[in-house]
């Protein structure tokens, strides 16, 4: 005898994997905006993705506030982000000659290659530690590619956006020598990686307190912290117990992680080739992992998971 599940049940399950169409066309028009921007006016790829973060941080908002996973803006890569997005408008004015610089163009140098070994060290190589998936539609899923990527695309424009002028003007962004002075004298000083040490320190510190003194011990929201605690825990032998233990274990690995991206970041802002293959490569991970999730969710086996749960609950109704 064949198993039959009721029509209206099955209309029910496709209904949940119907796509929004109007998202997928919003985010398929802005990768191909960014692309475009990206090879004939790399400059304007930040203005872009500066208007961009208020959207999707509202979304993005509403989106972890209803999953009660508030608690993931405290980690590293959204407050990157907050005020990395905050200085680059300040430079956006500035280079524009809207504003005065706020600091003097060597400590503005150093601030963006801070931000340089940052966004292209940790917060890139988080889409391959997350498993980060480009879905387009769905904005708070595809976020995680944008936090991750999108500040090293950013970068990748304006670090090398000489390459595609060949020295030329790209008036107004050439005023009070560029962004984060990089067309100034300041561009020729050495670069040393404990600017971008300091940048995580001042994360690190206040994080690792609140974390000590409060976050272990949230239950109610989601942190990065409880999605990993346990397995710290049994990678250091710590009791279910020791929560502030397992805060330090965690403080520990997040540390040693994350500050060993920074030596292969480094080699990024000298090396065209291999920045440009980083870029590429980090795409075509979360390009990859999207279109498995596009399989699983959309293409049919999560369908037929829902149906024969709908089918299985029914049976047992009867």
């Amino acid at each position: 005898m064949v198993a039959t599940v009721p029509i209206d049940t099955a209309a029910m399950v496709l209904k949940e994997r119907a796509l929004p169409g109007h998202i997928f066309t919003l985010g398929l028009l802005s990768l191909m905006t960014k692309a475009y921007l990206l090879g004939w006016f790399p400059p304007y790829v930040c203005v872009y993705s500066s208007c961009q973060w208020p959207i999707l941080f509202y979304i993005v908002y509403k989106g972890f506030k209803q999953r009660k996973s508030l608690y993931y803006f405290f980690e590293l890569c959204w407050v990157i982000n907050f005020v990395g997005w905050a200085a680059m408008f300040y430079e956006m004015l500035t280079v524009t000659g809207h504003v005065q610089p706020f600091l003097s163009d060597s400590l503005r140098n150093r601030l963006g290659y801070g931000f340089f070994v940052v966004t292209n060290g940790p917060l890139a190589a988080s889409i391959i530690m997350n498993s980060n998936t480009l879905v387009l539609h769905d904005v708070v899923k595809t976020s995680g590619v944008f936090i991750h990527w999108n500040p090293a695309l950013v970068s990748f424009a304006l670090r090398w956006r000489v390459i595609w002028t060949q020295g030329g003007s790209w008036s107004p962004f050439d005023q009070h020598g560029g962004f984060f002075a990089s067309l100034s004298q300041a561009q020729h000083e050495p670069k040393h990686l404990g600017d971008a040490i300091l940048l995580y320190l001042a994360w690190f510190i206040p994080y690792g307190i609140w974390l000590l003194t409060k976050g272990v011990h949230v239950s109610g929201c989601r942190s990065s912290f409880l999605d990993v605690n346990k397995r710290l825990a049994t990678l250091f032998s710590l009791p279910p117990s020791a929560l502030r233990k397992q805060g330090v274990a965690y403080l520990l690995v997040h540390f040693l992680a994350n500050t060993s991206t920074f030596i292969i970041a480094s080699f990024f802002y000298d090396y065209f080739f291999l920045h440009a293959a980083w870029i590429v490569l980090l795409l075509v991970i979360a390009t990859y992992l999207g279109g498995q999730y596009y399989e699983f969710t959309y293409g049919g086996k999560r369908a037929i998971k829902r149906l024969r749960q709908e089918f299985v609950r029914g049976g047992k109704e009867d």
